[in-house]
């Protein structure tokens, strides 16, 4: 266990997490599940070395490394952390500063830090004063559409909120024979990887489900902290989503659908995207994210000819609202070892480029 020097909270960091860890860093407000036990025992199998950091008794923040040789040091991430646990911008912002000093003392060469928290110029601040910068997100998106639950809401009062086009694509769904079940067993995951394979190549990102990701939700299915809902209509799958159960809302992570049936089989993702929405009312809590709509490139608020501008439609027909987030942040801890890594993954990539053209 390394205690960090010159920080303004008591950071200890572990190689094994301390009890309770999940009630710490997944269940409370603005936990996130890829800060659990399960992400953590899965980061591991890919490489990476688990640390458990903890700020006092009561806030803790998951830390993965990872060496870069042939140069000294290691890369250091804590993937949507630090939580907020309900604490404001600033002491998120002390605790991704209590990192990067621990992680200095013992020899990073960078460290980035990603948590889920609203916008706050004061968050930003803070870390600029301390030496990090505004990175690109290692995470799929950094904004996120949420429908949040009005106290003493029900079912009917959430459907009247639908835009009318949504509601006659559900009940269209509905008509047609689509059906919405759990999946608890997950049989379904390699038909919904293909999917996610699909939906990469039609919106230009990059993603490769049939790797790690079958694993991984896998693992966080049997933790308890996910729920996968597929809609079927006579055994053919139409479409999935997968939601992380964290910091007392449900959070859309994976979603896709058979384009192809779209003409045949209209209104999937809405009839699959409102039974989530029932679901987290039904399951008392406070909302549920419908997933980021933003992209490399345009992390804004789409607009009418943006490549997201569809995907922003259609979560709003549905009663999402815009919710504007904090971005990755990054600090270089360790300039020099940076440059050379920097030139020699150029050099890397001007001799693949040799290769290939010859």
């Amino acid at each position: 266990m390394a205690r960090a020097e010159r920080t303004r909270v008591d950071i200890r960091v572990a190689t094994e997490p301390p009890p309770g860890w999940d009630a710490l860093t997944v269940a409370p407000p603005g936990g996130h599940v890829l800060q659990g036990l399960a992400a953590a025992e899965d980061a591991r199998r890919r490489g990476w070395s688990p640390r458990f950091a903890t700020f006092g008794e009561e806030r803790a923040a998951l830390l993965l490394i990872a060496p870069r040789p042939p140069l000294p040091g290691f890369f250091a991430y804590a993937p949507r952390g630090p939580v907020s646990a309900g604490d404001g911008a600033s002491d998120v912002a002390t605790r991704a500063i209590a990192l990067a000093a621990w992680c200095r003392a013992e020899g990073a060469t960078i460290l980035a830090v990603d948590p889920e928290l609203e916008a706050d110029p004061v968050y930003d601040e803070a870390l600029a004063a301390a030496g990090f910068r505004v990175a690109e997100e290692i995470q799929p998106s950094r904004h996120r559409m949420v429908v949040r639950f009005p106290p003493g809401a029900d079912e009917a009062a959430l459907w009247g909120r639908l835009q009318r086009s949504a509601r006659q694509r559900v009940r269209a769904a509905e008509r047609g024979g689509t059906t919405v079940h759990h999946d608890e067993a997950g049989e379904c995951l390699e038909a919904f990887a293909g999917l996610m394979d699909e939906t990469a190549r039609r919106r230009h990102f990059a993603f490769d489900a049939h790797g790690d990701f079958i694993h991984w939700w896998r693992a966080v299915l049997a933790a308890g902290e996910a729920r996968f809902l597929v809609a079927e209509h006579e055994g053919r799958l139409l479409g999935g989503l997968l939601l992380y159960v964290q910091g007392g809302i449900h959070a859309t992570a994976f979603s896709a659908d058979d384009a192809a049936s779209r003409s045949s089989h209209p209104g999937t993702m809405h009839l699959l995207r409102w039974t989530a929405i029932r679901e987290a009312l039904t399951d008392g809590r406070a909302a549920i994210e419908l997933g980021g709509v933003d992209l490399p490139g345009e992390r804004h608020r789409p607009q009418p000819g943006d490549r997201a501008w569809g995907l922003y439609e259609h979560k709003v027909a549905l009663g999402a609202t815009w919710l504007e987030s904090a971005a990755a942040h990054e600090i270089v801890l360790r300039p020099l070892t940076y440059r050379t890594a920097l030139a020699l993954h150029a050099v890397r990539r001007s001799l693949r480029s040799w290769s290939r053209a010859r």
